[in-house]
């Protein structure tokens, strides 16, 4: 179980007679409850918008400029995840309460949701509850939350007045027909003073070599958020990137709208805690989860409402400014690509999202019901989910998830392929024998011991990481190497590092593709690394299943281990059972032919073509005319 889990949904006490021993509630929430949870958490998060409040449906009470801001509501609870571990709570203690027939259950802590939920299951089961320490006032959460909605503002206002001196800059020059909106945090800053965006740069600079240049404006913090602080907006100086910040148009009436939002708050606080309607959907399978779902639902009104109106006012100030043909961004779903693309479909303005990493099933911020997509019947200024005019994907995976759970018109999603496996690819295919044979040495592979890399973020892993290091202590002539990830350090491998002498970890900056080229197989629990191992034909081990990658390896793609079991046996297989080895190779190809998951190094070129179409009486880009489709006849090795 992912250990963010285990710490949600913490440890009880129980005595079935025989004494008290401690267990931790998530062991009692095998896969497919897991599953199960996260889908009931998604059905209860939508079935929100319909509750409702004053006499009209939640997405119509809640408005900016015509607009719902139910579009933030719902990301605002997913993100949280505090509705999917009331879900995850009350699958664990009812199985736990069936497997172990408890006289007497004693909750140590009574702070997190076991302590609303826990003693009504115990009462309707005729069972002992016994609860220690005391819990935070419901005010106290409100009086906290308001004090950071505070600080937040303060730190915004202090961000626009510290950008006035960008904001003529901005206006003094001549904006470019097609405007890039990027996170400040990923622009990368070079040895020559300028810099790159480092999810989608090459499509940027395919637009700038061919598409006559292109406006950057930059949204979020400068850095990254596990370095961030509430004062980095008040004391870090400007950006001297080629990027706009978008704080630089926001100034005075044109923040009015947002400013209202802030001074309402907790009147629409107030609208959403008074509601019958969403009172009686806080009863969760017979379970009362007001305490918590009221907290979600302040956290929504003081905190994601008055952010997502600044966002909207400060997208709509810039595209006022700039006037652009094309506004162009990436994480188009989330809070600021939701603001964005609600300000160019008020103002008439194409836009272009583009995919930049895997779209994950249980990710909400793509899947919509029907009439999400659709304008409100009662209020036909909401115009439905703030969707771009036309969303670039990586391949027809990605276009039938967004097609069906998702419900996006077919016409406004476009398979261009991905810059990031054509990179990969191509730095695989040219690595040398020699850039090979060190790579193998430098991950501890002596002599022609198998290589096998191991990915993945440490967090989602580290419960199953110490029955990797048993099995590979295990089998002495294999070689593990662990990449760590980009987010995290070598120093959270240490210790699995230190049980098995044929363990190695390597820093994040290790070379991907040499890795690749260098190993037998790959290991991972979440990692797209996976896929991208499948296009250059080595096969993968996915352990702790379900994972994102369930469904790939329920189509032969991967091969899998199920949550709890020992990867012994599957590794042993995926390295030396080479009719097995055949097998995963021959649906793993009919597989990525099926979605056209492959390199031909025009992804960048084709995803900018597309761009520059939305432009109005523009011509195509050049793509090499032998490379332009993305068919099944591509090599994709």
């Amino acid at each position: 179980m992912n250990p963010a889990v285990e710490g949600a949904l913490g440890a009880l006490i129980v005595d079935s007679g025989t004494g008290p021993r401690r267990v931790a509630l998530a062991d009692y929430l095998d896969g497919a409850a897991e599953e199960e949870a996260m889908a009931a958490a998604h059905r209860w998060i939508k079935a929100l918008r319909h509750a409702s409040v004053d006499g009209q449906p939640l997405r119509r009470r809640f408005q900016l400029r015509g607009d719902s801001l139910w579009w933030f509501a719902e990301l605002y609870l997913h993100k949280q995840q505090v509705v999917l571990d009331l879900h995850r709570t009350i699958a664990a203690l009812d199985r736990l309460i069936a497997r172990e027939r408890p006289l007497t259950i004693q909750d140590p802590g009574s702070r997190g949701l076991i302590g609303i939920i826990g003693p009504q299951t115990a009462r309707a089961s005729r069972i002992r509850w016994v609860a220690r320490g005391g819990r935070t006032r419901w005010w106290m959460r409100l009086a906290a939350m308001d004090a950071r909605a505070r600080i937040l503002m303060l730190a915004s206002r202090a961000s626009h007045v510290r950008r006035h001196a960008q904001r003529s800059r901005a206006r003094g020059n001549p904006p470019a027909a097609i405007i890039a909106f990027v996170h400040m945090a990923f622009w990368k800053r070079t040895t020559g003073g300028g810099g790159a965006e480092s999810y989608i740069g090459p499509v940027l600079d395919a637009l700038e070599a061919d598409a006559g240049g292109v406006t950057y404006v930059g949204v979020g913090p400068a850095s990254n958020f596990r370095a961030r602080r509430w004062w980095h907006a008040l004391t870090r100086p400007g950006s001297s990137i080629p990027v706009t910040p978008i704080e630089s148009f926001g100034r005075g009436a044109t923040m009015h709208a947002s400013r209202r939002i802030w001074r309402d708050r907790h009147a629409l606080r107030r609208a959403l805690w008074q509601s019958a309607a969403v009172r009686r959907h806080a009863i969760i399978q017979g379970r009362d989860c007001w305490e918590a779902v009221r907290n979600e639902l302040a956290g929504v009104a003081l905190l994601q409402w008055p952010w997502s109106a600044r966002a909207m006012d400060e997208a709509g100030a810039a595209l006022d400014v700039l006037r652009p043909s094309v506004a162009l961004t990436y994480a188009e779903a989330g809070g600021w690509g939701r603001a964005l693309m609600l300000e160019c479909r008020r103002r008439g303005i194409h836009s272009a999202g583009l995919q930049h990493g895997f779209i994950y099933r249980h990710w909400l911020n793509y899947r919509h019901e029907a009439d999400e997509m659709l304008p409100d019947p009662g209020h036909l200024a909401d115009a439905g989910f703030p969707r771009p005019t036309l969303t670039l994907l990586f391949d027809e995976y990605a276009r039938q998830h967004l097609q069906t759970e998702g419900r996006f018109p077919a016409e406004s999603l476009q398979v261009t392929g991905s810059p990031r496996l054509d990179a990969l690819v191509r730095s695989a295919r040219a690595a040398s024998e020699s850039d090979i044979q060190r790579t193998r040495a430098e991950s501890g592979a002596d002599g022609t011991r198998p290589l096998v890399l191991f990915v993945s973020k440490f967090r989602e892993a580290r419960d199953v990481l110490d029955g990797l290091a048993a099995a590979i202590g295990g089998m002495p002539d294999v070689q593990l190497a662990i990449k760590a990830h980009p987010a995290e350090t070598t120093d959270v491998y240490a210790g699995v590092a230190s049980r098995a002498r044929n363990i190695r970890v390597l820093p994040a900056d290790a070379p991907l593709a040499l890795l690749l080229r260098a190993s037998r197989a790959v290991i991972t629990v979440n990692s797209t690394v996976a896929i991208d191992a499948a296009v250059l034909g080595v096969p993968a081990v996915v352990i702790g299943l379900p994972t994102n990658l369930s469904p790939f390896v329920d189509a032969g793609l991967m091969a899998g281990v199920p949550q709890g079991e020992a990867p012994d046996a599957a590794l042993r297989r995926i390295l030396y059972d080479e009719g097995f080895r055949l097998q995963i190779e021959r649906d793993s190809a009919a597989y990525l032919a099926r979605f056209g998951i492959r390199s031909d190094g025009c992804a960048a070129a084709r995803a900018a073509d597309a761009v520059r179409r939305l432009v109005p009486g523009s011509g195509p880009l050049e793509v090499p005319a032998d490379r332009t489709p993305l068919s099944g006849d591509e090599d994709s090795n």
